[in-house]
């Protein structure tokens, strides 16, 4: 089942690389569940069961199962960010589920399964590495010696041997999970293939022994004295050292299930010492979260960092407490808690979006701007108040949430944020703060439009025309026009100066204004912006955006610059 899914995942991949296929993230999604639950199903039949009847079983519920994660995923063409970020939590569960499973009443532990899984990835990684650098080596040569070569070969080359090699060769380095041959040799009086595959190589053992836990101890050294000196001031208000620490407790964490299948001076010393370490700096961090939802409120992002912040005081707890081969007890209250994360009425999603509702919701009451369900403006709102409506509402917006909200279903049908609330969303940014983002690099799906056009957009400027294009003999033109309240459209004209489409770059903005705190990165779905009627389409690809004191007004204040690609089909 799992090959099988595999090689879909694959055709899927070469179907996007080819011409592109609208379908491609719900499917990728729906197909990596397949894959995570196949591998848990196998290891649960390992462990427990030798009947075939079970194993078809399993793999008809596997079948089945994948079918309706399809058909539950969000409706449309793409998944939503709710959905992706419940889909990896699910993959990340079966995950832990695969690595786990073998370990249940077995002489397996958590540290051997997942050193096992450990060395068979960087090991298939490696392999996996050196033949596509030599697969690319001979199609460079064969594109510059014989033949052209299609530009998209070596993506599929690409994705032949990391969708369908690498994962077969990764899985045939997996040990089977069977308690019968666990305990180290088989009926035939063999060595088992557990005992072949887990031990440490003397590679490895050196690598985290005197590489690993070494770097691990310098930077807990840095991080203690910082907290140490900032215990009283800028720790508990620092958002980048959410998550750092986050990504320290993730590595302590997995460094000592590595090290727990080391027997020398410094794992046992790292296993004695780091998990003391670990509590109290993840117990800061954790307070540190809850303290900031009072000033930003919750999100999904800091529902995660607490979430995980209890898992790691509690991990950290257990390997001070229990001996290492126990340490599969972290694995299914791990699992636990990341399903809580998932399922209503206690999941990431259901409690951010009811406490910025709330948040929204009671900074309108004091500023006497929501009566009777109806929102009034006050250009003369309190600035505190300001800033908790503009927050809550743009994370609001960014999850897709605004439309849901009976008394914000006039500003989700406008989205003139000025006209409802009386006052700019962009009145928080700061005169020597900015944001800076650009797409992440990859290919522009462009089926089915009739023009592509490049553009640099300068907010202070009164714009122009950005170009223009022949269709059927037809002329037609894209204007960046600025109205007088500031706002900028990107209008396409067609002949007889007639306007055929026009998008608000607003869009633009308050997304990235929302989205852009902490990050540099966009995908493509948050760098793409899609208008459309019964003459046109537009969408609108950012590469790069600035926003530099932006206020939304006309005056000279104002500092937005973004560079684009405008995709339009004539209809």
């Amino acid at each position: 089942m799992t090959i099988l899914l595999l090689v879909l995942l694959a055709i899927v991949n070469a179907m996007e690389i080819q011409s592109g296929f609208t379908l491609y993230s719900k499917m990728v999604y729906t197909l990596s569940f397949g894959i995570f639950l196949s591998l848990a199903a196998q290891a649960v039949y390992e462990r427990f069961f030798d009947s075939k009847a079970v194993r078809i079983f399993l793999l008809s519920g596997t079948a089945g199962l994948t079918a309706v994660y399809y058909l539950i995923l969000s409706g449309g063409e793409k998944v939503n960010r709710i959905a992706s970020i419940r889909t990896i939590a699910a993959l990340f569960i079966l995950f832990i589920a695969f690595l786990w499973i073998p370990t249940i009443k077995s002489r397996v532990t958590l540290n051997e399964s997942f050193l096992a899984v450990f060395k068979a990835f960087f090991q298939a990684a490696f392999y996996s590495g050196v033949l596509f650098l030599g697969v690319s080596l001979i199609i460079m040569a064969i594109n510059t010696l014989l033949l052209p070569v299609e530009g998209n070969v070596l993506s599929h080359a690409a994705n032949i041997i990391f969708s369908i090699l690498a994962s077969v060769y990764l899985l045939s380095l997996l040990p089977i999970f069977a308690d019968g041959i666990a305990g180290g040799k088989e009926e035939n009086g063999e060595p088992s293939k557990m005992h072949t595959a887990v031990p440490v190589s003397r590679f490895l053992e050196t690598l985290i022994s005197y590489v690993i836990i070494p770097v691990t101890a310098v930077f807990t050294l840095v991080l203690l004295l910082y907290i140490v000196r900032n215990i009283t001031g800028s720790f508990w208000t620092d958002n980048l050292m959410e998550p750092l620490l986050m990504s320290y407790s993730i590595t302590v964490i997995l460094v000592y299930l590595l090290a727990s299948n080391i027997e020398n001076a410094f794992a046992k010393s790292f296993r004695k010492i780091f998990p003391k370490v670990l509590v109290p700096i993840v117990l800061f961090q954790t307070i540190a979260s809850i303290l900031k939802i009072g000033e930003t409120g919750m999100t999904h992002g800091r529902y995660y960092a607490i979430l995980f912040g209890v898992f790691a005081t509690i991990a950290g707890s257990i390997f001070c407490i229990v001996p290492v081969r126990k340490n599969g007890l972290i694995a299914p209250i791990l699992m636990f808690l990341a399903l809580i994360s998932i399922v209503p009425p206690m999941d990431a999603f259901s409690v951010s979006k009811h406490n910025q509702t709330k948040r929204l919701e009671n900074a309108l009451l004091r500023s006497n701007m929501l009566q009777e369900g109806k929102i009034t403006p006050n250009p003369s709102a309190a600035k505190k108040a300001r800033q908790v409506i503009i927050t809550s509402l743009q994370y609001l917006d960014s999850m897709g949430y605004s439309k849901d909200i009976d008394w914000l279903k006039a500003y989700a049908d406008t989205g003139d944020f000025e006209k409802t609330f009386g006052f700019s969303q962009f009145d928080s940014a700061n005169q020597n703060s900015g944001i800076y983002l650009h797409r992440e690099p990859g290919p522009i799906p462009i089926t089915g439009y009739d023009s592509m056009l490049h553009t640099n957009l300068y907010f202070q400027g009164a714009g122009g025309e950005i170009g223009s294009f022949e269709k059927d003999g037809k002329a037609y033109r894209i204007l960046d026009q600025m109205l007088s309240d500031g706002r900028h459209h990107i209008v396409l004209f067609g002949e007889e100066n007639r306007e055929l489409l026009s998008f608000d770059t607003e869009a633009i903005l308050s997304r990235a204004m929302s989205s852009g705190e902490g990050k540099e990165i966009m995908r493509l779905p948050d760098a793409s912006f899609t208008q459309e009627n019964d003459l046109a389409r537009i969408t609108f690809v950012t590469e790069n955006i600035y926003i530099g004191n932006y206020t939304g007004s006309t005056g000279k204040e104002k500092q937005a610059d973004i560079e684009a690609y405008i995709l339009i089909e004539i209809k």
